[in-house]
C-alpha cells in the first residue's frame, strides 16, 4: 500500500510540474521579429508600441529588425527572417505574408510651380520631374511613376525623372532643372507640406502651386493592384486661399503591417487587437498611430487579410476552450487512463493484500490445532516462531492493507489462541517428561 501511495504522489507531483511548466510557457510573452525601414515613422511607431506592451505586461513583444527600406523589409519576410514586416502595397509583396493592419494611406502629389498650366499629368510629357525620396520609399515612388507612364502610354524617357530630396528641391527649381514634383506621403505629412511650401516660394513673389490631377486614377488602380484611387482634399496643405483650392484626383498606396501566413492565427489576432487598443496611447510619441486602421476582411481582396486578423476583426476569434479543446480533450483522456491505471493497480494490490491476510489467518488457525497435537517441545518451538512471523507480517509490513477493527480483533484472537494452545501443550509435555 505504501508503494501505491508513493507512485500516486509521484504521478501527482509530475502532473503539477507539467501544469506549472505549461502555465509558464502560456503566460510568457510571445516575441515577434518585425522588419521596418530604419529611421522611418513606422519604426518609431513599432518602438512606441513595444514600450507600451512592456509597460502593461502585454502578451506580445516586438523585436525590431531595422532594414534599408520597404523593399528590404519585404525581402526579409520572403527569406523567413522575420515574423512581421512593414511593406508598401505598390512594391512587390512578400509571397509568404498577408495583411495584419493598414498603418496608413499615402497618396501621390504631383505639383508644379505657380503659373504652370498643366491640366492633367499627360501634359508633363517631355518635362523634368523631381521625384522626392521619402520615408525610405524612393524605389516605390519610381514604380509609381512608371505605372503612370504605362497608363498614359508615354514613351520611355518622355518624363525625365530626377530623384532628389526635399532639401535639394529649391536649388533644382531655381536652376530650372525641375518642371514639376512627385512626392508621396500621408495626410498631414510634414514632408509633403514642406514640398508644397517650397513650390509656393519658388518664384518671387510667392504664389500658389499648381496641383496636377491624375484623372485616370480608377483605371490605374484596376490595372495595378497595389494602387488605390483617392483624392487630395481641398485645403490639405492649409494656406489662404486653400491649397489645393478643390479636391484633386490622384492615386495612392497603403503602408501595411504584414504577418507570415504560417504564423498562428491567435498570435496575429493578438497583434491586431493590441495595436488597435494602444494606438491612441502611443499617438503622442508616434503620430502615425492615428492613421492605423483595420483592413477589409472580404475574401476577394487582391491583398488579402491574414485569417488571424480577420477572425479578430470579424469577432470570430476562438475562445480559450475552443483554441485548446483538442489539448484539453487529449489531456483529459490521458489523465483518465492514468487514474484508471492507478485505481486498477491499487485494486489489485488490495485484493492481493486481503488474500494474504486470509492466508495468514488460515495459518494461525492451523497452528492452534497443530499446537494442541505437537509431539515434542521442538515442534512447539517451531510453531511459536511461526506464530510470531504471522503476527509480524500482519502488522509490520505493507504486504496487506491496513487492518480494520474487526480484522485486527480476529487476528489478535487467533494469535492469542495459538499461543495458549502452544503454552498448554508445552505444560503437558514438560509434566510427562518430569514424570518419566
Amino acid at each position: 500500500m505504501q508503494r501505491i501511495l508513493l507512485i500516486a504522489v509521484a504521478m501527482a507531483t509530475g502532473l503539477v510540474a507539467l501544469f506549472i511548466v505549461g502555465f509558464y510557457f502560456y503566460e510568457r510573452p510571445t516575441i515577434l521579429k518585425v522588419a521596418a525601414p530604419k529611421g522611418s515613422e513606422s519604426q518609431k511607431l513599432l518602438t512606441a508600441l513595444n514600450q507600451e506592451f512592456m509597460r502593461t505586461h502585454a502578451e506580445l513583444r516586438f523585436r525590431l529588425v531595422p532594414v534599408a527600406d520597404v523593399h528590404a523589409a519585404a525581402k526579409a519576410m520572403d527569406d523567413g527572417a522575420v515574423d512581421l514586416a512593414v511593406v508598401r502595397s505598390d512594391i512587390e509583396m512578400p509571397t509568404n505574408a498577408q495583411t495584419a493592419l493598414i498603418l496608413t494611406h499615402k497618396y501621390a502629389v504631383v505639383a508644379a510651380p505657380p503659373g504652370a498650366t498643366y491640366a492633367n499629368i499627360a501634359e508633363l510629357k517631355g518635362k523634368k520631374i523631381a521625384i522626392i525620396a521619402s520615408d525610405s520609399s524612393a524605389e516605390g515612388n519610381q514604380r509609381l511613376f512608371e505605372a503612370i507612364e504605362t497608363e498614359y502610354d508615354l514613351p520611355p524617357g518622355s518624363l525625365i525623372k530626377r530623384p532628389t530630396t526635399a532639401a535639394d528641391l529649391s536649388a533644382l527649381l531655381r536652376a530650372g532643372e525641375a518642371d514639376a514634383v512627385l512626392a508621396v506621403g500621408g495626410f498631414n505629412s510634414p514632408q509633403l507640406a514642406e514640398v508644397v511650401q517650397i513650390l509656393a516660394q519658388s518664384i518671387s513673389p510667392p504664389g500658389e502651386p499648381v496641383f496636377v490631377p491624375i484623372l485616370e486614377s480608377n483605371a490605374i488602380a484596376k490595372k495595378f493592384p497595389g494602387f488605390e484611387s483617392t483624392e487630395i482634399l481641398r485645403g490639405a496643405f492649409g494656406g489662404s486661399p486653400s491649397r489645393p483650392a478643390s479636391n484633386v484626383e490622384t492615386i495612392g498606396v497603403t503602408l501595411r503591417l504584414v504577418a507570415r501566413t504560417d504564423l498562428a492565427y491567435s498570435v496575429v489576432g493578438d497583434v491586431a487587437r493590441l495595436i488597435l487598443a494602444n494606438r491612441a496611447v502611443v499617438a503622442a510619441a508616434a503620430p502615425l498611430a492615428n492613421n492605423i486602421e483595420a483592413p477589409s476582411t472580404n475574401k476577394g481582396e487582391v491583398l488579402p487579410t491574414h485569417p488571424g486578423a480577420a477572425a479578430y476583426l470579424d469577432g470570430e476569434e476562438e475562445t480559450f476552450f475552443e483554441k485548446y479543446s483538442d489539448v484539453i480533450y487529449i489531456g483529459a483522456m490521458v489523465g483518465s487512463v492514468l487514474l484508471s491505471g492507478i485505481a486498477t493497480l491499487a485494486s489489485r494490490m488490495t485484493v492481493r493484500g486481503y488474500a494474504r491476510f486470509d492466508l495468514l489467518m488460515e495459518q494461525a488457525l492451523t497452528i492452534i490445532k497443530a499446537g494442541r497435537d505437537a509431539p515434542d517441545l521442538t515442534c512447539l518451538d517451531r510453531l511459536e516462531l511461526e506464530i510470531d512471523d504471522i503476527l509480524t507480517q500482519s502488522l509490520a509490513t505493507g504486504q496487506i492493507p491496513k487492518l480494520d477493527v474487526h480484522q485486527l480483533a480476529a487476528m489478535s484472537l487467533a494469535v492469542q489462541q495459538a499461543r495458549l494452545a502452544i503454552a498448554d501443550r508445552r505444560a503437558v509435555l514438560l509434566k510427562l517428561k518430569i514424570e518419566s
